[in-house]
């Protein structure tokens, strides 16, 4: 998504949502998939650099990242959620971290240096009638090339829409970092919304509750 700060690097997973049914193909088929479904894979061994710096000596027009206030996406607004939080999502966009990436939040001063992160991905939902019909494919999409199977934790309600969640436990990532995942997909208006939160196995005593605040100040728009 510390007690006593432990950086890992490069936990930044992309969690592809689903284009439909159960048997709906993953969203930028395989070659989206292949691009950002590893477990902890790193910008650089996916796509691009994981880094915003550049040899250009002229500086950026571009705002520096938000470290506090609200995060607005594609139909929701969140709160960041504590101290050392902030905006990722322009550094995401320019490491090529998938199509489906509407926004995502680090803690920590980088990508490749965060300690957790929390991303949201939104596409249609397809015309899928309820969540059961998404939660297979979203399953399997999460579990990515590791094949790893998550654990059903129980639903929770985000602004007023069902939500059903996994958590997958001492997950070991590309850089052989053991890592924890907690998802929630959430269907509204019409889009589905896979919300994730990525922290180290051990040594983090905030990333969950700050998690909590995040899903606690969701605001829909739409």
């Amino acid at each position: 998504m510390v007690g006593a700060l432990v950086v890992v690097a490069a936990v930044v997973v992309t969690l592809v949502v689903t284009t439909g049914g159960d048997d709906a193909g993953t969203a930028g088929d395989d070659s989206t998939t292949s691009a950002t479904s590893d477990p902890g894979g790193t910008p650089s061994e996916n796509e691009g650099t994981g880094s915003t710096e550049t040899s250009d000596p002229t500086p950026s027009d571009d705002p520096p990242p938000s470290t506090e206030g609200a995060i607005s996406g594609d139909g929701y607004t969140f709160e960041l959620p504590g101290v050392g939080w902030q905006d990722a999502l322009a550094e995401a966009q320019a490491s090529g971290l998938g199509a489906t990436l509407d926004s995502i939040i680090i803690l920590g001063t980088s990508l490749d240096l965060a300690q957790s992160n929390i991303l949201v991905e939104t596409l249609t939902s397809g015309g899928a009638p309820d969540l059961e019909s998404l939660e297979g494919q979203w399953k399997r999409n999460l579990g990515g090339s590791d094949g790893a199977v998550p654990d059903d934790i129980d639903d929770i309600t985000i602004d007023g829409e069902r939500a059903i969640g996994v958590r997958f436990s001492d997950r070991v990532n590309v850089n052989d970092f053991v890592i924890d995942q907690v998802a929630y997909l959430t269907i509204h208006d019409g889009n589905q919304y896979s919300i994730a939160l990525t922290l180290p196995s051990e040594n983090d005593a905030v990333s969950e509750d700050d998690f909590a605040k995040v899903l606690d100040s969701w605001s829909w728009t739409s």
